[in-house]
């Protein structure tokens, strides 16, 4: 789908500006019907035409529409055809032109949207403890047992008036006695469902820190600064040693660093959130310390990305790897990088980098994709040329990785890391498909997938 934010944001600017369309047309080179049809988002615009007119009115790209509106605009899609707004027809191709002309409306209105996700996912939650959790079942039990002995106990002292004053009192002492135990047990429910709540990992607010990492694509100067003097302490050539070493060495040195990133970001809002982005910026710490970006990108080149024959070479692991790839410096001569990790449930845990690739917010990702199929064949890299209902063309690289404990006997829990890439990108390395390399038809997900022959969808897409 192509955006309709910059045609939007044109006639908007312009508007404002007084300038005529006459006189932007002539300015850019183009006829005032031809601009019209771009104001009215009848002709699509970008590269040069679009650098032009940003130039001609004074502003930036970003101001004509950026990555983030972009995702913005997927979301309000996505929450246009929520069911809870199903009765009232709201305008889900118009949303362009709401982030167009009110942006500060459209992030308020995917803001209330994601807050109403988040209590409903934590009523959900706690609904489903309260129903299973064997720990709650136990101690409901027993305050429902404390609370039968405590009425039946009053029960009798309301209605036998002639008892003797040593029942009496004995009564009485059950009483007192059950209801101590009552508060204990109330205590420690509270206490439980607190440290539940606090601990629920889906909870926290992923996006937040996504976009903290996107706003700075990925980058963290400031560590990559610091950490590159401390790449020679790293004395051990074993990877659980040398990523050990490199913790220690972040948990000492680059804390106050951190800190200051978090503070200093405008999207980090919440404590769950600044928690979040202390273990993410930590983890990049560490790469950045394991594998300094000069030396990383040389080797990265010689070895044309290969993610294996890098963890081999800087004695680390490939998920370290995959977010180093991540924050390669933007230049046309190395490629882009996205990341994405899934647990075994299927459940996208991780999404970094790569803004081009929309993934569904309220609903499951599509599960075509490799990365739901790399655990079938565990600490093996497998390809995936991804064709997009758009058009758009990936190139998806997914590795399943043991995360629990190993030795007979002990059970296999697997992680799946995956890079994305497009496919013009992916001939700058080792994964470039060739010809007779299968392109396999995917989609963002059912509901923004256009795909209605799809044997595995579970879902009706938004649109025909």
């Amino acid at each position: 789908m192509v955006s309709d934010i910059p045609g939007t944001r044109i006639r908007q600017y312009r508007r404002d500006m007084g300038v005529t369309q006459a006189a932007l047309a002539r300015k850019v080179g183009i006829s005032p019907s031809y601009l019209n049809l771009i104001e009215w988002n009848k002709r699509p615009i970008a590269g040069t035409l679009l650098r032009k007119i940003a130039e001609a009115l004074d502003l930036t790209l970003d101001d004509l529409g950026s990555v983030a509106e972009e995702r913005l605009r997927a979301e309000l899609v996505e929450i246009a055809h929520l069911p809870a707004l199903e009765s009232a027809d709201v305008e889900a191709d118009r949303s362009s032109e709401l982030i167009g002309r009110f942006p500060g409306w459209a992030r308020g209105v995917a803001a209330l949207a994601r807050s109403e996700r988040e209590a409903t996912t934590r009523a959900q939650v706690l609904s489903d403890r309260l129903s299973n959790d064997p720990f709650l079942g136990e101690e409901i039990h027993k305050m429902l047992n404390r609370m039968a002995v405590i009425r039946s106990a009053a029960d009798i002292l309301v209605e036998y008036g002639d008892l003797t004053v040593e029942r009496r009192d004995r009564f009485i002492d059950i009483i007192h006695e059950e209801i101590r135990v009552l508060s204990d047990n109330g205590e420690a429910l509270a206490t439980y469902l607190d440290k539940a709540e606090h601990s629920e990992r889906h909870l926290t607010p992923v996006d937040e820190v996504e976009a903290l990492f996107d706003a700075r694509e990925g980058r963290f100067d400031e560590i990559e600064d610091q950490a590159h003097a401390m790449t020679r302490l790293l004395d051990d050539t074993r990877p659980v040693p040398r990523r050990a070493k490199a913790r220690a060495l972040v948990e000492e040195r680059l804390g106050d660093a951190i800190e200051r990133i978090i503070a200093d970001s405008p999207h980090v809002e919440t404590e769950a959130a600044a928690a979040r982005a202390r273990r993410m910026l930590a983890d990049y710490a560490v790469g950045a310390i394991m594998m300094p970006m000069p030396a990383f990108v040389e080797q990265a080149r010689e070895l044309r990305f290969d993610i294996e024959a890098l963890a081999d070479t800087f004695s680390a692991e490939v998920d370290t790897v995959c977010h180093r790839l991540i924050s390669l410096p933007r230049q046309d001569d190395l490629p882009r990088f996205g990341y994405l990790k899934a647990n075994a449930s299927g459940v996208i845990i991780e999404k970094l980098g790569f803004e081009r690739l929309i993934i569904p917010r309220y609903a499951a990702a599509c599960p075509l994709w490799v990365l739901f199929r790399a655990q079938q064949s565990p600490e093996a890299v497998i390809r995936q040329r991804a064709l997009f209902p758009s058009g758009d063309r990936f190139v998806f690289i997914a590795r399943a990785q043991n995360t629990g404990m190993t030795g007979f006997g002990k059970p296999r829990h697997y992680v799946t890391d995956m890079l994305v890439t497009t496919e013009v990108h992916s001939a700058m390395t080792v994964y470039a498909p060739d010809l007779s390399s299968v392109v396999e038809e995917v989609g963002p997900g059912c509901r923004l997938c256009t795909r209605q022959s799809c044997a595995h969808r579970v879902e009706d897409p938004f649109t025909g």
